[in-house]
């Protein structure tokens, strides 16, 4: 596997075979793409999944084994009675039985290919009901990668639950019809590298005066790679490759400037999901404060 090898992951529940068979018939051949399919399975049953999407797609599609390294041009499906995920390229199978049956098993995968492919990751959520991705494309988002969600047209999911739950949260990038995904997503990947965020740009400051000026917010003492990592992200997601038309977009499109703005600050709130961070708030800072304010009750009673 080569570090710029895009890796999509797809889950699906109920409702999703068919729009796993739409799917794969939009992909069109050699695209260089490698693709994870994780859906609910039933621990009971063995899934004929690989081979029904076998005669959909035009690329190899079979099980995922543990320890495999993801391919191009390959597509790896869930068995049952597991769970998947993903480290330095290579699938790790979980086991499970039928008495701790995972319920989450997209959102296990999603969070490992953030984790692993960071800003290359891609996440797709198809027909399904629950909520099992919407964390996971929460994941893939904070650190920078696409996330899908299939909308509705005359190919609206059968069972809407799933991606609605996504598109709610504020999640996703992308709401289309599950048969224009695979071109948006190679559009995506084909703009990898058209932007150096390390290199200065003379239109980042525009952009923080235009955020500045629509949002309230200040955003010229971001850290640079950051921004412009983000700015990036956003071009690839509205197929933009200049930046001076990027900065165009965003004088003429407020909702592109929220897009944006919420992307600037997925990150940040990171620190209310932080265990570490908790810990010393209620170890070092609360008991301060109560410390101080106990002192104050006392010489006001007294």
């Amino acid at each position: 596997m080569t570090s710029d090898l895009p890796i999509v992951g797809i889950g699906a529940s109920a409702g999703g075979v068919e729009a796993l068979e739409q799917f794969f018939r939009a992909v069109p051949a050699d695209h260089g793409m490698a693709f994870v399919v994780v859906t609910h399975l039933s621990p009971s049953h063995e899934s004929m999944l690989a081979e029904i999407l076998g005669r959909a797609a035009r690329m190899r599609v079979f099980n995922a084994m543990d320890g495999e390294v993801v391919q191009p041009q390959q597509v790896y499906v869930l068995p049952s009675s597991a769970t998947l995920t993903i480290r330095e390229g290579r699938l790790r199978l979980h086991r499970t039985g039928a008495a701790d049956h995972e319920r989450a098993p997209i959102d296990i995968f999603f969070q490992s290919l953030a984790e692993d492919q960071k800003e290359r990751a891609i996440g797709v959520v198809l027909s399904g009901g629950g909520s099992d991705g919407t964390l996971g494309l929460k994941a893939i988002k904070e650190c920078g990668g696409l996330t899908v969600a299939q909308g509705s047209n005359l190919t609206r999911p059968r069972f809407s639950e799933m991606p609605s739950n996504a598109v709610a949260a504020g999640f996703v990038d992308l709401l289309l019809p599950v048969e224009e995904i695979p071109e948006r997503i190679l559009a995506y990947v084909r703009n990898w590298g058209v932007f150096d965020p390390e290199r200065p740009v003379d239109a980042l400051p525009h952009i923080h005066a235009l955020l500045r000026e629509r949002t309230g917010h200040d955003f010229s003492e971001y850290k640079d790679p950051t921004f412009q990592r983000r700015v990036q992200r956003r071009m690839q997601v509205i197929q933009t490759t200049k930046l001076e038309d990027y900065v165009e977009r965003l004088r003429t499109d407020p909702e592109e400037v929220s897009a944006l703005f919420r992307d600037l600050l997925i990150g940040v709130t990171s620190f209310f999901r932080d265990p570490v961070a908790f810990h010393a708030f209620e170890t070092l800072v609360v008991p301060t404060l109560f410390k101080a304010r106990a002192r104050t009750t006392s010489c006001a009673s007294g």
